[in-house]
């Protein structure tokens, strides 16, 4: 039986932010790195968190599978360009393309 004093405390407790920081937290940021914007070569939208989208799926050897190579894509870009839906929408169109292929070999 569990009571509360056998229950296990906490040892870290968070480091007390002040006020200013917490108003402005644009420094802390997930990506580990600023890609500046090309709106050919790398466009923002595929470079948000730091990393392009073509490089990861070069690395996964993903680039060779047109479909799954659009769902990265699409799921990667999802809200940064112009409407989340509609590109959550086309990763699943992609998805399902795959799918239907692998289910007919």
């Amino acid at each position: 039986m569990i009571n509360e004093e056998s229950t296990v405390k906490p040892v870290w407790k968070p480091k007390e932010l002040p006020a200013e920081t917490i108003n402005n937290l644009s420094h802390y940021s997930h990506e580990p790195k600023k890609v500046p914007a090309d709106p050919i070569n790398n466009p923002a939208h595929y470079t948000h968190g730091g990393i392009e989208v073509l490089d990861y799926l070069e690395a996964k050897g993903l680039d060779t599978d047109f479909h799954l190579a659009n769902v990265i894509k699409y799921v990667s870009r999802a809200g940064y360009k112009i409407n989340k839906l509609e590109d959550l929408k086309k990763a699943r169109f992609y998805l399902d393309r795959r799918i239907k292929i692998l289910e007919t070999e």
